[in-house]
């Protein structure tokens, strides 16, 4: 039975969780409410996040939304007054991996590493590690407003902790963690928490202080419109306002075409103020919508390709006339960004919106009213149905919608989402859902995703399907609107071994290791090894090296195909061969690929220190690699052992 329901927490329940959140680390005992709130209302106002927002858009300006966060509070400092120097005055403040799955423990041994070494050992900021007065000074170094980011499991305490800290803004976007940072929490509990959250900010609110939320949505993992995203933004901004939580930010996600990009910045105009209106959140207000670019797709490799890629979320921002814009770094793909990379990013960006604000420039108003239209039609009819499932309780409707699919998006890391949708880019680029799942997406606005899907398929005369969808996913960072199926150079080579595979069906286990959440990768390699027959037994992100062995003992595997992207790898991985053999299936191979460190990277250097007895992988692959060509080397191993 759903426990759930959009009904504001008491203020004594609210207090009791409160002090448990803030037990869970010793620095918890620093925060105290009332001298926050005193805090809060004694900083300038280019500290509160919504105020430096809406002071934007009353300017007509862009401001920068760039991501910031390493592990050693110097460095932090450093980074931020470099910021300022290219006038980022808004920082998205990223925790790292640890801290958000509340390991408070690992968190401080990479902390204690990274000042040891001299290299950073944690891919974000260890805000609880730090605690209210070292927060408060990093707050303090710089001009400009702070929103710190988190997923379900340390959400509660990093708001406690950031607010405390002088911190004016949080994304409390419980979708976000179902899409891609938390395995196994239930919809239920992410609302849960998120309700904490908004409850948390109408207690500063009842006292004077008005902190923002923005809000992320269910970020797709692969290609499809952004009708979920904006419909779940718009639940997550109603259960927050219902907390008594009152500045809503909504992100808009740029994903290549300009037209379907600038229909969904217009359609948010429309649909926020029509839900706050309808629920009667009659406190609820929209200081300025932030454009952020793309959404997971992946970032390119090639350093001028990345300038391409950032400077068209730059110029779309610019036209579209939105208060600020978030922008990727050019070295993106290679780990965490340095200072310089920041610095030379944001002066390329604040370049076109210097330029492009300044023209007053206007595209194709028919196309854009049409994909407007379209996207007010689908994106009310998903919020319209949650709320008839709940009968007008939008967090039980929620919780059953999930359930039936009405609410979905694919490729997501939780195992409660359906994953039933799949979309493809049409001729020019914009994205179209090929499959809807049970979306309830009215017929006419399916009928159109249809007709501009078949226009593609005419003239490309082939049939668009999962392979396309995949390689749609990664045309963008390839400088390309549509993505071309091609056939890989190990192809031959690994369906050479088909015969024995299918005739031995032999175990392998997949997944990513630690506490990274970026599943995409995993999800493709589980696929196409299962295609090729052989048994996979996928444990999805977020996996363990206790369970990946823990898997191994109970499936027979003869291999794990592990990856991982958040850097923190290495850490995560110490002693792997030695509890192989500790657990008796020390003969596994281990092969792994992927972002293996934190900042720009050496491959050899990587591949050297995960083949080194004290970690013990057989094979180390960087990112991007061919699939097909995995397969190969696991088939050739494979038969050096006799097991193929």
């Amino acid at each position: 039975m759903i426990q759930v329901r959009d009904q504001r927490i008491d203020e004594s329940v609210f207090m009791k969780l409160h002090e448990k959140e803030i037990s869970a680390w010793p620095t918890g005992r620093d925060i105290d409410l009332d001298e926050a709130v005193e805090y809060q209302k004694s900083l300038p106002e280019d500290k509160s996040f919504w105020r430096r927002l809406a002071k934007y858009k009353a300017e007509g300006k862009t401001g920068l939304y760039p991501r910031s966060g390493v592990p050693v509070v110097e460095e932090e400092i450093k980074l931020l007054q470099s910021l300022n120097s290219v006038g980022v005055e808004l920082f998205p403040f990223t925790t790292d991996s640890y801290t958000r799955n509340r390991q408070f423990e690992k968190a401080q041994f990479g902390l204690e590493e990274s000042i040891r070494t001299g290299k950073n050992k944690l891919n974000g900021y260890p805000i609880i590690n730090h605690g209210v007065k070292v927060n408060r000074r990093v707050v303090e170094s710089c001009r400009g407003a702070f929103d710190p980011r988190s997923s379900y499991g340390a959400n509660s305490f990093v708001a406690e902790m950031a607010f405390a800290s002088g911190m004016t803004s949080m994304p409390n976007s419980f979708f976000g963690w179902i899409a891609g940072y938390d395995k196994t929490v239930t919809p239920e509990a992410c609302i849960e928490t998120a309700q904490y959250l908004g409850r948390l900010m109408g207690w500063y609110a009842d006292r004077g202080v008005i902190l923002s939320s923005a809000c992320h949505g269910w970020l797709p993992n692969g290609v499809v419109p952004m009708y979920m995203n904006m419909a779940t933004q718009i639940i997550e901004s109603l259960v927050t306002t219902g907390q008594g939580g009152r500045a809503i930010i909504p992100l808009t996600n740029m994903q290549g075409n300009f037209s379907q990009d600038l229909s969904d910045i217009r359609a948010s105009e429309i649909l926020f103020p029509k839900y706050f209106e309808k629920l009667g959140r009659k406190d609820a207000f929209i200081p300025g919508i932030i454009g952020n670019q793309s959404s997971l797709f992946p970032f390119p490799q090639d350093v001028g390709m990345a300038y391409g890629y950032i400077n068209y979320t730059a110029m779309l921002a610019a036209v579209a006339g939105l208060p600020a814009c978030s922008v990727k770094t050019v070295d993106e793909a290679s780990g965490v960004p340095s200072i310089q990379s920041h610095m030379e990013t944001y002066r390329s960006a604040n370049w076109l919106f210097s330029v492009m604000r300044a023209q007053n420039w206007e595209v194709n108003k028919d196309e854009v009213a049409l994909e407007t239209e379209m996207t007010v039609k689908a994106v009310s009819a998903i919020v319209d149905k949650v709320l008839e499932l709940g009968d007008g309780d939008i967090c039980v409707g929620t919780v059953k919608a999930i359930e039936a699919g009405v609410l979905d998006s694919p490729f997501s890391i939780n195992y409660h989402p359906r994953d039933l949708c799949l979309g493809a880019r049409d001729l020019h680029g914009a994205c179209r859902y090929l499959d809807f799942g049970n979306i309830p997406v009215p017929e006419d606005v399916k009928e159109y995703h249809r007709e501009k899907l078949h226009e593609r398929e005419l003239a490309e005369g082939s049939k668009l399907g999962f392979n396309t969808s995949i390689a749609d996913f990664w045309c963008l960072s390839r400088g390309k609107i549509t993505g071309v199926t091609e056939v890989s150079p190990y192809e031959a080579e690994a369906m050479s071994f088909k015969p024995e595979i299918e005739a031995k069906h032999p175990t392998v286990i997949t997944g990513t290791v630690g506490v990274d959440s970026h599943v995409i990768g995993t999800k493709i390699v589980s696929r196409v090894l299962g295609q090729y027959g052989f048994k996979v037994v996928a444990l999805g992100a977020q996996t363990s090296v206790e369970d990946f062995i823990k898997a191994a003992q109970e499936t027979d595997a003869c291999a794990m195909l592990i990856s991982s992207l958040y850097g923190m790898a290495e850490m995560d991985c110490l002693g792997f061969r030695d509890k192989c053999v500790e657990a008796g299936v020390g003969d596994i191979l281990l092969y792994i690929g992927g972002i293996l460190g934190v900042g720009v990277r050496d491959f050899k250097e990587d591949e050297a220190r995960f083949k080194d007895p004290k970690i013990g992988f057989d094979r180390v692959y960087p990112p991007e690699t061919d699939v097909e060509r995995d397969i190969v080397d696991l088939c050739k191993d494979l038969k050096a052992k006799g097991l193929l």
